[in-house]
């Protein structure tokens, strides 16, 4: 089993699954099957094994489905929502759809990222390697320390720790569904993963000590979630991902998909690196 786990395929699989396209490859390895089993029973018994563990373990069988797919749906006259019948991510709720994810503590804060990378390096957060970006290892010792006390604090009292460290903050409460977020402001509609708190927060804590800018703190936490390799709180190993679904989701010949950063443990997007169009 290990060995066949070594094949998976974290982009295509799990939380990432597109299952349009597997369902349809798995109609392709079917009707090869009863082709087979009149001519061959022992080939289709192969085959139907065979074909069934490649899509549970690569998301597909037919070669480039994630390249072409979008390109067919987009021009089918099938209509878009039946490849998209589940809420989209920012609707976490099926019973509350006025509830929606916030991407970070950040999203009212109107810095753009040259500003913040800057003011970071001046303070001696981050450092270059070449091209490559990295926090200072005195710096991100001390944010995963903190983030690993913060992992094991309770939904409520991670809550209560980011209302009262951002003055911003006005209001902030548990809200769990099929997983834990932290619900902010005073309607409580606005929905923080519980990955993203730990990880900002404690970014926003450590950056404390070195920045007085209250914006440049919390524009500079957001900041920090694209140095993650694990879950915060699950410790998984975190994979990358498209921030478009290969069924439908295609932008057009000169536009490329965000990337992210995904937990496929938790289900949770912990970062987004938005690509400018080509």
């Amino acid at each position: 089993m290990d060995a066949l786990e070594t094949l998976r395929d974290e982009s295509y699989t799990g939380a990432n699954r597109c299952w349009p396209c597997t369902v349809l490859n798995l109609g392709l390895v079917g009707a090869l099957v009863m082709f087979l089993r009149g001519r061959r029973p022992r080939s289709s018994l192969l085959v139907a094994v065979v074909g069934v563990a490649i899509v549970y373990l690569r998301g597909y069988l037919v070669p480039y489905t994630p390249e072409f797919a979008p390109r067919l749906v987009a021009a089918s006259p099938v209509p878009d929502e039946w490849f998209h019948g589940e809420p989209a991510h920012g609707e976490t709720s099926q019973d509350d759809v006025t509830r929606r994810e916030n991407e970070s503590l950040a999203d009212d804060v109107e810095i753009d990222g040259e500003t913040v990378f800057r003011e970071l390096s001046a303070a001696g957060v981050i450092e270059a390697e070449g091209e490559q970006l990295f926090l200072t290892t005195t710096v991100d010792t001390a944010w995963h320390e903190r983030m690993a006390e913060l992992t094991d604090d309770s939904l409520d009292a991670l809550a209560a720790a980011l209302q009262a460290s951002l003055p911003e903050v006005d209001a902030a409460e548990p809200y769990v569904d099929d997983a834990e977020w932290i619900a902010l402001g005073a309607d409580h509609t606005q929905l923080l993963p519980r990955p993203v708190v730990v990880a900002e927060l404690a970014a926003y804590e450590v950056l404390g000590e070195r920045l007085d800018d209250e914006r440049l703190r919390v524009a500079g936490a957001e900041a920090f979630r694209m140095f993650l390799d694990r879950c915060p709180v699950c410790d998984s190993e975190l994979v990358e991902s498209s921030a478009v679904s290969c069924c439908g989701g295609h932008l057009g010949p000169r536009q490329d998909p965000d990337e992210m950063l995904v937990c496929p443990t938790c289900e949770q997007r912990l970062y987004t690196f938005e690509l400018s169009d080509s």
